[in-house]
């Protein structure tokens, strides 16, 4: 039985980076940047105004009274998308609407509401400084900076940035192609009839959407019965994968088949059990040039163990930076106590209270309750040698679905 901080960091070192491909950015939501952006441009590529009113010059404010203010010609209109020329003269307001390009020559934008007009003519109401309300060519983002970094998860708003640079095609990581199976003569698929002694295959549902949550390519190869040559056939369906994720059949039962039937195919394995409550029994191996990992086929290590030792691997395969899993650290609520000697990783709900992060346990913590699971939107992370975290204590925990008041 091997510690978790080995356990990640052999994954880690099995697993390479996969190779890139060009899609359109409308294409490229959620997916990994697999290169830098650099601005080709300036953003805002004009001085342009913030607000909808008068460009002037701000010397005409030289000997401005602010109970008779300052009386100016109108010497033109610019709505947005157009330019004016003009020769800059200091008894001049040029109207000009928000977005729209400032003219050489005038530095300062007067918002409409302190101002009155008629005719040709525009009474300033209140003083304003030297390019106020002008927003700069370049403020934003300047020609040649560095705008998005190979390995970000692509947003919604970094589709926007990247139509705002001009790019209608990026490099993205490839999406990993990961094959799952459910093993166990127990398992019966949705529909079917519960009868004695069956349960229903949730795993394998769990397991795929949270791997298309994580951008990858599934493919089901449903459920195999506790029988070494049924496993068999079904895993040569996942040579071509790049991660095979097998649940159940990992302990130490008398049909228990996982890893014996791994062995016999030629997998190289890399450890078996970790030092971890819930999921010890996880199993790692190599088989050809697909990762493979065992997981135990009870519904919370499932998950755990995924979220622990799967998902860094593909974040790896992805060139995926900033792979820390939302940890952060919160109140406890209540004490914990546990025995030393593994990790333990507890579903936990954690919400805000007067500005501070707190959590607390849920009360259900067995490796079978997946309802803990549900109604949790995090794990609290015990150290393998600490017994007891006092009420008030400060703990880490690894968020996995939105935080509550």
């Amino acid at each position: 039985m091997i510690k978790v901080e080995e356990a990640i960091n052999t994954i880690l070192s099995s697993t390479s980076t996969l190779k890139t491909e060009v899609v359109d950015i409308m294409e490229a939501l959620n997916r990994i940047l697999g290169e830098d952006i650099y601005s080709k441009e300036n953003i805002p590529p004009f001085n342009n105004s913030a607000m909808d009113g008068y460009a002037v010059i701000s010397s005409c404010f030289d000997n401005f009274d602010e109970e008779s203010g300052v009386l100016l010609n109108i010497e033109g209109n610019i709505p947005a998308g157009y330019e004016l020329k003009v020769s800059p003269c200091k008894e001049t307001a040029i109207r000009i609407m928000t977005g729209a390009k400032v003219p050489e020559g005038y530095d300062t934008v007067i918002p409409i509401e302190y101002t009155k007009s008629n005719n040709n003519k525009v009474m300033i109401l209140k003083r304003a400084r030297r390019w106020e309300n002008v927003r700069f060519q370049g403020e934003d983002i300047k020609e040649g900076d560095l705008v998005l970094k190979k390995g970000e998860l692509i947003n919604p708003t970094k589709i926007g940035m990247l139509a705002a640079l001009n790019v209608k095609y990026v490099k993205v990581a490839v999406k990993p192609k990961v094959a799952i199976l459910a093993t166990g003569d127990e398992l019966i698929n949705l529909g079917e009839e519960l009868l004695p002694g069956k349960i229903r295959n949730i795993n394998s549902y769990s397991l795929q959407s949270m791997l298309i949550d994580a951008g990858c390519n599934v493919e089901d190869l449903g459920i195999a019965k506790d029988n070494r040559y049924e496993i068999i056939n079904k895993l040569k369906r996942a040579k071509e994968c790049d991660i095979l994720i097998i649940s159940g059949g990992v302990s130490v039962g008398d049909y228990d088949y996982t890893k014996i039937t791994l062995k016999e195919m030629g997998a190289e394995e890399k450890f078996w059990k970790i030092a971890v409550k819930p999921g010890k029994p996880v199993l790692f191996s190599i088989l050809g040039n697909t990762l493979v990992f065992g997981l135990p086929g009870n519904p919370a290590s499932t998950v755990v163990a995924f979220q622990e030792f799967v998902l860094p691997s593909i974040y790896k395969l992805q060139g995926r930076i900033n792979k820390q899993l939302n940890k952060v650290t919160a109140v406890l609520e209540e004490s914990i106590k546990k025995k030393p000697g593994k990790v333990h990783f507890l579903s936990g709900k954690c919400f805000l209270k007067e500005g501070r992060l707190y959590v607390k346990a849920m009360k259900k913590q067995s490796s079978g309750s997946f309802s803990s699971i549900i109604n949790s939107n995090c794990f609290i992370v015990v150290p393998e040698e600490v017994t007891e975290i006092k009420k008030g204590e400060e703990v880490l925990i690894q968020i996995t679905n939105e935080i509550g008041e």
